[in-house]
């Protein structure tokens, strides 16, 4: 059994996503699991079911570069994680939080009535420091002339990299590459060599890696300078300073250049949020050509007032969106406020970068004064790129009617317009129904498609075979195709004039 629904009056299925309550991220929710601290001291970063990290820090003896030094007796370990807040919960504004995990490092004894391990690979020397220019290039480091086996050979090397975005590790063999990224700076990387023995110990060697770059660190991007990167942060009523992310390490902070150093600010007793202008004091850190400079960077941060701000686009903190070559959107993230729908759905294809403007439904979280609604209006996302795509010709014959076209599918059950089909076009629809966003293509004096059909977004008459009868009451079923201005079918009807009046007839 099929339905018609006459296109004129089309109906239209929406609902809404229910939004349910957005709870407060814990350490509980974040559920951190496989925290261990080897007999080498080298820490292995937990599994986390929300959440990532960003860094870790231990104020225990022995930790240094984000490794303990070995032990003679088993030692309880504290390390404090700092774990990024996903979207979607009531303090994600917060940006982060901190969660303690203990674990105990077992003993490194290699002799005696009871060690905890014996023989096995020991290190030689010291792996020398490590300096490489940014952008991509690389060093590499024999590992085998820092390593000595012991009765047996050995079996390989693994990567120790607490910071993935500074440098990158691979190991082929017993040679160590070591790759720059963007970045400049002074990080500690780690490779430990192992055998495969029963019980023997394990070897860990140390790299200092400095990434140099041509660029002096500024508080802006300009030409030979990187920005020191201040994203985020933000101030409590009560005072109390989240700080931003940045490239260097925050030494301190005041209220004006070079001024007092300061811990919170006053307490904002308004009702309504204000903004606060803090600046952030950086020493440069080796790697950038100013390195030892001291920055002082300003950036405004909103402090909330006593009541709750009202949730702007500007909150949401969107990031990834994207239009790829089929006109297909990719809604991206939001930092806060969860993305539940995008106008349009998708756009048509374009054979030159394309400028655009999607527009984002979003609903907003706890901790604003709207939580719980849908952003009114939605949020415009402009200037995202669409880029080119390659025109792609298909190579199936259709005959559409020109002499007259419709900006409605019921025009054609007018009288007294010439509707015959027949000027040849070729496309890649195999099938007359199924050709929603396939494309329609010119052809030339011989038949061959040379370039793709500007339809106008107008609807167009079509069959499978050159027709030259006109089209009348009796004529039964015939195919519309409404073709947009790069070739590609947007609709698809069937359409019967038999209903009288402007016909009769529904999309496929």
């Amino acid at each position: 059994m099929s339905t018609k629904i006459n296109a004129r009056s089309p109906f239209y299925l929406s609902y809404t996503t229910p939004v349910a309550p957005t709870p407060e991220f814990t350490c509980s929710i974040a559920n951190a699991t496989g925290f261990e601290v080897d007999q080498e001291g080298v820490i292995t970063e937990p599994t986390l079911a929300f959440g990532s990290i960003k860094s870790f820090t231990s104020s225990d003896s022995g930790f240094s570069n984000g490794k303990y030094a070995t032990v003679t007796t088993a030692t309880t370990r504290t390390v404090v994680f700092k774990i990024n807040i996903p979207s979607g919960f009531s303090n994600t504004s917060a940006a982060t939080i901190d969660c303690s995990l203990q674990t105990e490092q077992p003993a490194k004894v290699t002799s005696g009535a009871t060690p905890s391990c014996s023989g096995g690979v020991t290190t030689s020397g010291s792996i020398p420091n490590q300096s490489i220019a940014s952008g991509g290039n690389t060093e590499t480091i024999n590992l085998a002339s820092y390593f000595t086996q012991g009765s047996s050979a050995i079996a390989g090397y693994t990567p120790v990299n607490y910071h993935p975005s500074f440098v990158q590790m691979s190991i082929t063999g017993s040679t160590l590459t070591l790759t720059s990224l963007n970045v400049g700076g002074v990080k500690t990387v780690y490779v430990r060599a192992f055998d495969n023995d029963a019980n023997t110990c394990t070897a860990v060697q140390a790299i200092q890696v400095t990434v140099t770059s041509v660029n002096s660190l500024g508080c802006s991007s300009s030409s030979g300078v990187t920005s020191v990167g201040l994203v985020g942060g933000s101030i409590t009523a009560a005072g109390v300073i989240t700080q931003p992310d940045a490239l260097a390490p925050i030494d301190s902070m005041s209220l004006t250049e070079g001024g007092a150093t300061i811990t919170s600010v006053s307490a904002n007793t308004s009702s309504s949020a204000q903004n606060v202008t803090i600046y952030f004091n950086f020493t440069v850190p080796a790697g950038y050509s100013n390195a030892g400079d001291t920055l002082r960077c300003p950036k405004e941060l909103v402090q909330q007032g006593t009541s709750l701000p009202t949730f702007t686009c500007d909150d949401a903190g969107f990031s990834g969106q994207a239009i790829y070559d089929t006109g297909t959107i990719n809604v991206g993230t939001a930092e806060k406020g969860t993305i539940i729908g995008v106008t349009p759905v998708r756009f048509d294809p374009v054979f030159e970068d394309t400028p655009r403007t999607i527009n984002l439904s979003i609903s907003i979280p706890d901790g604003f004064a709207n939580a719980g609604t849908t952003k009114t209006g939605g949020c415009n996302i402009t200037n995202v790129k669409q880029p080119a795509q390659v025109p792609v010709f298909g190579n199936v014959d259709y005959h559409i009617a020109l002499d007259f076209v419709g900006s409605d599918p019921a025009d054609f059950c007018q009288s007294g317009f010439n509707l015959s089909r027949t000027t040849l076009v070729k496309s890649t629809a195999t099938d007359i129904e199924d050709a929603t966003y396939e494309t329609v293509a010119q052809t030339d004096a011989v038949g061959n498609a040379f370039k793709l059909f500007n339809g106008q977004d107008l609807y167009y008459v079509v069959s499978k075979q050159r027709d030259t009868s006109s089209l009348t009451s009796n004529s039964g079923d015939f195919y519309i195709w409404r073709i947009g201005q790069n070739g590609v079918i947007n609709e698809v009807y069937i359409w019967n004039c038999g209903g009288g009046g402007n016909g009769d007839g529904y999309e496929i």
